[in-house]
């Protein structure tokens, strides 16, 4: 197979288990894009990042964009590609007046497993990147920053010997209350007086019980719903949702 056939494409696929905003982050940072450009990538559509390209400088990209934790894919450029659509072509637009209903003599049912509609191939996202750069395998993202060791002077902290008290022990007094004047009553003694509560009358002379199995609602009659389906059939071929 001749050099230059075969193309990177990224579908918004990510590593397993991977954290999405950190791998957008690595991703931007192996091709040095803004992260307005990097949202464009993780649209969910298939994209072309390199095309024209060797099996070796594509599987390159391939394995720089896993280790970023992007899952791409290495396509030859050889195998024939869907048809795209035209650019210009003008959008569907719904009919101003609904279809004619066929007669029940124009309709008959589809068989097991026939397909309504017609299958309509979307082409791949042909998105030009040529002008975005890959670092080479191993190279630095960013710049590695010392941080300088903390200069803290604790020379005036002393520590104490093993076993030392680090606080005075403060003796807490006991509690002087007086209850020279509190009684306990003798076992039995009542602490309250009870007192009686009437008896809450209330008139129910004027109700009935009804007998057991009695319909305490009478149920309301519902006509059944009369809809004229004359009209309808199935047509002759299975749909597809």
């Amino acid at each position: 197979m001749a050099e230059g056939s075969f193309q990177v494409i990224f579908g918004g696929e990510i590593v397993e288990n991977a954290n999405l905003d950190m791998v957008k982050r690595n991703v931007g940072k192996v091709f040095k894009l803004p992260a307005d450009r990097i949202d464009a990538l993780f649209c969910g559509r298939r994209l072309v990042l390199k095309k024209d390209i060797d099996q070796d400088t594509a599987e390159k990209y391939r394995l720089a964009m896993q280790r970023a934790g992007a899952v791409c894919e290495v396509h030859s450029m050889d195998a024939v590609a869907p048809t795209p659509a035209p650019a210009s072509a003008p959008p569907a637009t719904v009919p101003a007046t609904p279809e004619p209903v066929a007669s029940d003599d124009q309709m008959s049912l589809a068989e097991s497993g026939a397909t309504m509609g017609n299958h309509v191939e979307v082409p791949d996202a042909d998105i030009d990147i040529s002008a975005i750069d890959m670092s080479e395998v191993g190279a630095n993202i960013g710049e590695h920053v010392e941080v300088p060791a903390a200069d803290i002077d604790i020379s005036a902290i002393d520590m104490s010997a093993v076993g030392a008290r680090m606080s005075e022990s403060v003796a807490v007094p006991e509690a002087n209350i007086d209850t020279g004047g509190i009684d306990m009553a003798e076992v039995g003694v009542t602490i309250a007086e009870h007192v009686e509560v009437e008896e809450f009358e209330i008139d129910i002379s004027s109700l009935d019980m009804a007998d057991a199995g009695s319909t305490l609602v009478k149920p309301k009659d519902v006509p059944e719903a009369d809809i004229d389906t004359s009209d309808l059939s199935l047509n002759s071929e299975r749909a597809t949702f």
